[in-house]
């Protein structure tokens, strides 16, 4: 998977450990509003793209944050380096979605119907 034009291992989001770390990772960004509120703008961009490096470094290892960001920290870059990880991993999540529609109890009895008639 590539972000922020980094190339990281591709997560197995269905893996029971990977999916628990990556929901926990991702609660650290629930609220941030409010933590940044009435904060100096400085302070703000401080503290979300700390989040941001957070999550990388939870689901890729230590360091990731210095490998997809290097020493800037740019609130664009971090919110861009999100949106792309959470879309990457919703992608996986829609192949997943292919076999349980396909097998999905509605689908079966309807080829039962078509099948009997």
């Amino acid at each position: 998977m590539k972000i922020n034009g980094v190339e990281l291992e591709d997560l197995d989001i269905y893996d029971l450990e990977v999916a628990e770390r990556y929901e926990k990772a991702l609660e650290n960004l629930t609220g941030i509003e409010e933590k940044v509120a009435n904060k100096k703008n400085s302070e703000s961009i401080r503290i979300m793209c700390n989040a941001v490096f957070n999550i990388f470094n939870t689901m890729f290892g230590e360091g990731t944050d210095k490998k997809v960001f290097g020493k800037k920290v740019n609130l664009l870059t971090c919110m861009s380096a999100i949106d792309e990880l959470v879309e990457k991993t919703n992608e996986k999540k829609k192949e997943i979605n292919k076999f349980t529609s396909k097998y999905s109890p509605n689908r079966a009895q309807k080829r039962v119907q078509k099948h009997t008639k």
